[in-house]
């Protein structure tokens, strides 16, 4: 049997049958993405019940920058690709991904799966744990371009000497009043903050943060996102043996933690807050409040919206 044939079983791996005898699908990459993190408080009021999975937490901002601009609430009315390009194709690209195969194995020309039950078994969980930590990586790189562009736009001539990075903590640092502005921005941080400090290459550095630099809010927030790109861009981070779920979920803490920072940069450049925009360019669904919308985009619709500005019902 040739390699391609190999790639092939290895794909199939992934199906599976339920108890009626019919084909599923065992997991896709990207499932980690809304099981990042776990609260057994049972709360309704949990603001792990309130947010919104990963995935449509970045269309929900596509649209809003989409919507704003059409409105012209960031000085003249156009097209978000012209006025946020950076920001605006790598939350699509990020949005975009549905699953990804990797096989660790393909490197390997013992055959060693062909001939031993144990090794096949093995290699599919090799499969499983690269190709989830694949997608994750994937996911927080587009939304890292995002970030670093929506700094750029937003920050304009400030700090213009540093780094993207520092620029954002910089200019959050100057202005700490702006985390407020964002439904539960201060505990994405702590997760996220929990999470890297776990991993022995970056508590030190995690640690600094506040103790050391006395950051906090956004810029702390913005420190921890530049410390953590750049332990994966510097080739510090290992691929995950086995079961990656602990591996992905620093990837993800991260990704919303930049995401709810993208809301801020946003929300520093919409010129009236207080004025309704559409929640869709294409279809009826209402309006509300530009400041409102960037507020809480992440949350379920149903517990923010203010219902005197969505479309009458008809009887």
């Amino acid at each position: 049997m040739d390699t391609d044939s190999l790639k092939i079983l290895g794909h199939l791996g992934r199906i599976g049958y339920s108890e009626d005898g019919k084909p599923r699908l065992k997991y896709r990459a990207i499932d980690p993405a809304d099981r990042y993190v776990h609260c057994s408080c049972g709360k309704p009021d949990c603001w792990t019940e309130q947010i919104v999975p990963l995935r449509e937490h970045m269309v929900a901002l596509f649209r809003a920058i989409v919507v704003c601009d059409f409105e012209g609430q960031f000085g003249i009315r156009g097209q978000a690709e012209e006025t946020w390009p950076g920001v605006i194709y790598a939350l699509q690209m990020a949005a975009s991904v549905e699953d990804v195969f990797a096989d660790p194995s393909h490197v390997d020309d013992s055959e060693a799966g062909l001939w031993c039950s144990a090794a096949w078994e093995h290699d599919e969980e090799d499969r499983e744990a690269a190709s989830k930590y694949a997608a994750a990586l994937i996911i927080f790189n587009f939304v890292w371009n995002a970030y670093e562009a929506a700094t750029e736009i937003s920050a304009g001539t400030l700090f213009s000497v540093d780094k993207v990075p520092v620029r954002a903590r910089q200019l959050f640092k100057a202005e700490p009043g702006l985390t407020s502005d964002v439904w539960a921005f201060d505990i994405s941080y702590r997760v996220a903050r929990h999470i890297c400090s776990k991993l022995p290459a970056l508590k030190e550095s995690v640690d600094s943060i506040e103790k050391k630099y006395c950051l906090s809010g956004a810029s702390a927030a913005a420190e921890l996102g530049r410390v953590f790109r750049n332990y994966i861009a510097h080739g510090a981070d290992k691929m995950p043996i086995g079961d990656s779920r602990a591996a992905c979920s620093r990837f993800y803490s991260v990704t919303r933690m930049l995401l709810l920072l993208i809301q801020l940069l946003i929300l520093r450049r919409i010129q009236d807050p207080a004025q309704p925009v559409p929640l869709s360019v294409n279809q009826d669904r209402g309006s509300q409040r530009a400041g409102l919308l960037l507020r809480n985009l992440h949350r379920h619709e149903a517990l923010w919206l203010e219902q005197g500005l969505m479309p009458a019902v008809e009887d």
